[in-house]
């Protein structure tokens, strides 16, 4: 689903409600995150849609390194050859090398996440290895998109902003799914430090658009559902 010109929304129920984000920016594809399937299938039909190759695929950027948003990513590399990014500590994961820090069994709100919580405690469903080509840092860019580290969810976490779509891709350290919130406590390895990256985008991004990796995009008004959540105060969609 495309939500602003070259910006494409592409949702699988299975993994949470997980979104993978298609960026066009005229010289190729890059591909944020890769949903929770190993085939890619759903990806693969997104490019389809809107008829292009697979082969226009040049770059895949990974968030973090969690089964929902690695799922696809080596079937994708091994049919386009894009270059793989990922944050340096999540590099290890990704190629299947280290293990997923895992998180605590008792359950945390929201209920309806138990299972993916469950999954990461004891390391069930593990993705399908890839090597990652480039490590990225905060301030890098990929073609028209500036990396943001927002560690919390992981240590390694990334976001990207796309300052001429007034887009903000936050990953998983903000989720609008079943309800809009900074992130899921139950699957978070540090919520203080999740809050502050919140905080951080809050401040430094200016965004109609906020791109999560678990709900359904916002479309209008994105920095201010940051500045709220980094404040506390509840959102209503």
């Amino acid at each position: 689903m495309q939500i602003a010109p070259g910006l494409y929304s592409i949702r699988q129920d299975e993994g949470g409600h997980v979104h993978a984000f298609l960026i066009d920016d005229g010289t190729g594809f890059t591909l944020i995150d890769t949903l929770y399937n190993s085939d890619a299938s759903i990806v693969l039909d997104e490019l389809k849609q809107i008829g292009r190759p697979v082969t226009d695929l040049k770059n895949i950027i990974l968030t973090h390194a969690h089964r929902s948003h690695l799922g696809g990513l080596a079937t994708l590399k091994k049919l386009s050859n894009a270059t793989v990014y990922s944050h340096e500590w999540e590099e290890d994961i990704i190629a299947g090398k280290r293990k997923a820090t895992p998180v605590g069994l008792w359950p945390k709100a929201p209920l309806q996440v138990y299972k993916l919580q469950l999954g990461l405690a004891l390391g069930l469903a593990p993705h399908v290895p890839c090597p990652v080509d480039r490590a990225l840092k905060d301030g890098d860019h990929v073609g028209p998109l500036e990396i943001v580290a927002v560690p919390g969810h992981t240590p390694g976490c990334l976001a990207f902003y796309w300052r001429d779509r007034s887009a903000v891709i936050a990953g998983d350290i903000v989720a609008t799914w079943p309800y809009v919130a900074p992130g899921w406590p139950g699957l978070t390895l540090d919520n203080d430090q999740n809050l502050k990256s919140v905080g951080k985008l809050a401040d430094a991004i200016t965004s109609e658009i906020l791109c999560v990796g678990h709900g359904e995009p916002i479309t209008t008004g994105g920095s201010d559902v940051l500045r709220k959540l980094r404040d506390g105060k509840k959102v209503e969609l």
